[in-house]
């Protein structure tokens, strides 16, 4: 009877550490309405989809007043998700370098732009998963 009760809780101690990457690994994929606030452009509604393998993240985004955006270099570790938005806007290309804290299905975070020398807070929320 000590064997069996031992050997079940070997069993259940391996299964829960295998089940932790799993749960990791879902960490950010889905669907994220994203609002990004400021005094010159106002406020900005925006649709990511992340999809994500390990640690790497990959996606598309539709933004307000943007005619093209790639994303690239998605990581998520530790909490927290980081990324590359190229944009085009008005024929002019730019990099937006994107991170945020995740917290189950919120994130905040900031998105900055090296070339203006400024950064935006944003929030975002999973929707529809």
């Amino acid at each position: 009877m000590q064997r069996t009760a031992r050997s079940l809780g070997l069993l259940l101690t391996i299964l829960s550490l295998v089940a932790v990457p799993a749960s990791a690994q879902d960490a950010v994929a889905g669907t994220w309405l994203m609002t990004m606030s400021s005094p010159e452009i106002g406020t900005v509604e925006s649709e990511f989809v992340f999809e994500q393998d390990g640690s790497e993240v990959t996606g598309t985004a539709e933004l307000q007043l943007v005619d093209d955006v790639e994303i690239s270099d998605g990581l998520y570790e530790d909490g927290v998700l980081s990324f590359l938005m190229h944009v085009s806007m008005e024929g002019q290309w730019f990099t937006v370098e994107m991170e945020a804290d995740v917290d189950g299905d919120e994130m905040a975070g900031e998105a900055y732009v090296p070339e203006m020398g400024a950064g935006m807070p944003f929030t975002a929320k999973r929707h529809g998963n």
